[in-house]
Formats: structure tokens, sequence, C-alpha cells
């Protein structure tokens, strides 16, 4: 029967599991990698059982090192918690996100509102610009967390957690109700005007492309570089477009059925590596904690 268990071996285990392996984990705490085998066979010592085993492709966890993940998670989780409660600013803070996509706010939105709960007096700066404008705020210190796609490039950025997007065809049922019920194909949607966004936006890009693959190309009655103005113009049944229906929740709006699918965009979620924010990595955690879809 033990009495106690070191806190820093409890850490370093913790830290192993989340990396995969001891090398990545060594990397990640700067602790050379028999210190680190040393912290956990102590760790183990202490409990008196097994909690990892080493394969080729990394570490496996036994029964009893799973369920001493768990623990050690909330108890960090709990503890940062603490700390950063204690510790909270007393001034004014800010954190500043950029995104490229209007699709964000969904996926991150119980972060941001978990984080205004606890930092109450803290500002959240959103800024909705293209990549190449996000990299000048980060050079002058305003971008902490930056929300782009999967293949959109900036220096200085480590992805968090990736979260995916899958589009529809969507139109108003007040003027489109004889299309409720059937199965389009994408020709069949030629014949009616289409609302699109510019094709400098993500989900026109990857409607594009899509086009592109089956050598089709159409030319939409509207086009805006305004998400809301399009949405506007549907509800009012200027013709049909294309959206998250996320954003067509309402009883006015009708996802259609297609005897296709859209490409599914994919984005990451990811942070500043240069940034001083000292409230980065308290979002950082908060991102990572979270149980939603991201």
């Amino acid at each position: 029967m033990y009495t106690s268990i070191n806190l820093n071996n409890l850490k370093y285990y913790y830290e192993i599991v989340n990396a995969g392996n001891i090398t990545k984990a060594s990397n990640n705490l700067f602790i050379s990698q028999p210190a680190l085998t040393k912290a956990i066979k102590q760790l183990e010592k202490e409990l008196n059982t097994k909690l990892l085993i080493r394969s080729k492709k990394g570490i496996i966890t036994t029964s009893e090192g799973d369920m001493l993940y768990e623990y050690a998670k909330n108890i960090f989780h709990n503890l940062n918690q603490i700390v950063r409660t204690i510790n909270q600013p007393k001034e004014e803070a800010h954190i500043y996100i950029g995104a490229t996509t209007t699709n964000f706010l969904e996926p991150i939105l119980p972060i941001l509102k978990e984080f205004k709960k606890k930092y109450p007096q803290a500002k959240i700066h959103i800024n909705l610009e293209e990549i190449n404008i996000l990299e000048k705020y980060r050079k002058l210190d305003k971008l902490d967390i930056l929300i782009k796609t999967d293949y959109e490039c900036m220096d200085n950025i480590k992805k968090i957690k990736s979260f995916e997007i899958k589009d529809y065809f969507v139109a108003s049922k007040k003027y489109f109700s004889e299309l409720a019920n059937r199965k389009l194909s994408i020709k069949d949607l030629t014949k009616y005007p289409l609302v699109l966004l510019s094709n400098i936006t993500h989900g026109r890009k990857n409607f594009d492309n899509y086009l592109k693959s089956k050598n089709l190309k159409i030319t939409p009655a509207y086009e805006f570089n305004s998400y809301s103005l399009c949405r506007e113009l549907i509800r009012n049944g200027f013709g049909i477009g294309i959206g998250n229906p996320l954003h067509y929740k309402e009883k006015e709006f009708i996802i259609l059925k297609t005897d296709f699918q859209l490409p599914i965009r994919k984005f990451d979620i990811c942070y500043n590596t240069k940034s001083t924010n000292e409230m980065l990595n308290d979002f950082i955690e908060m991102i990572n904690y979270n149980k939603s879809s991201i």
C-alpha cells in the first residue's frame, strides 16, 4: 500500500500518453528519454502495477494505465484551473483570434463561452481575413489563435485540433417546396438560379473543384462575398444556394437531397508559437479538454 505519488512522475506519465511515445514526450518536456523511463518505472513501483507497454509503433497503455490517465487528466486540468483562477489577471486582458472561414464559430463557440465565463474582463478580438492579412497580424503580435483550412500555411503556427464541415444545397421552403422530397442530380440543380459566394471563399472553391472533377461549369445567377447576403437572397427565393446546415436551421429553409455529395472541407485550429499572451495556454487547454466534435 502506497502513501503518496510523485506528482512530477504522474505529470510525465500524462504527457507520454498524450504524445504517444517517449521520444516525442522527451522533446516536448525537454527531458532526456532515460530520465522519463526512470520516472515511469518509479511510478509503476509506487502503484505496484504495469502502466505502459512499449511497441514498435509507440507505447500502449494497460487497463490500469488507462484508468490512471483519466484521473491524471482531471487532476491537471483542475490544478491548472485553480492556479490560473488565483492568478487571474487583474487588469484588462485580450486574446486575438484570426479565421479564414466564416464557418469557424460553431466548433469554437463553446470554448469562447467557457473562456468568457472564466475571464469576464477579457476582450476577445476576432478578425476574419485572408491568410496573408492574418500573417501581418501575427507579426504585430495580434494573433494568438488561428482557424484555417488544412492547406493554408503560416510560419510559427502549430495545430491544436481539426474539424470538418459538410456543405449541402439549400433553398427557401416557400419558393421551392416542390424540391423538398426530390433527390436531385447536379444537372437538375443547374436548371435553377444559383446564389453562391464569390470564388475567393473556401466554400465556393470547394464547389468549383467538385465541378472541375466532373468536367462541369456553372455560372451562378447571383454571386457575393457576403454569406449573410447570400442567405437572405436564398430565404427570399432568388435561387438555390450552398451552405452549412447549421446556418439554415429555420423552418423556412429546406436542405435539399442530392444523389451526390460535395467534398468535405477540413479546417485546423492552431496557435501562434511565438505569442507572449499569458492567457493562451489556458485557451489551448480549454480546446484540448472540450468534448465537442472538434
